[in-house]
């Protein structure tokens, strides 16, 4: 199985859902405000191992691949930064 994402959305927020060959990691999301579409909330560096059962060789890739289907499937004219405990979805609108 390819990686694929898919999108529980409930109200103010919803999951992330990340599959693959290995494993389904589900990861929570909330939508921002002003430029910031959503922040999609990831396990810490310290707590991906335990949180997700996969090595923390994998959590860039993941992350990674979490972000850029993210704004490709949400925010087609947008952009993404990677933080340590999550991910922020942005629209290059000004506001």
């Amino acid at each position: 199985m390819k990686q694929k994402l898919e999108y529980i959305n409930n109200g103010k927020g919803g999951y992330v859902i990340y599959k693959d060959k290995q494993s389904t990691l589900q990861f929570y999301f909330e939508y921002g405000g002003g430029n910031c579409v959503a922040i999609i909330f990831v396990p810490t560096t310290g707590e991906w191992p335990e949180t997700t059962k996969r090595p923390i060789e994998d959590r860039i890739m993941i992350l990674t691949f979490v972000a850029e289907q993210a704004v490709k499937d949400q925010v087609p004219t947008g952009f993404y930064k990677i933080s340590e405990d999550f991910i922020d979805l942005f629209s290059r609108k000004s506001n």
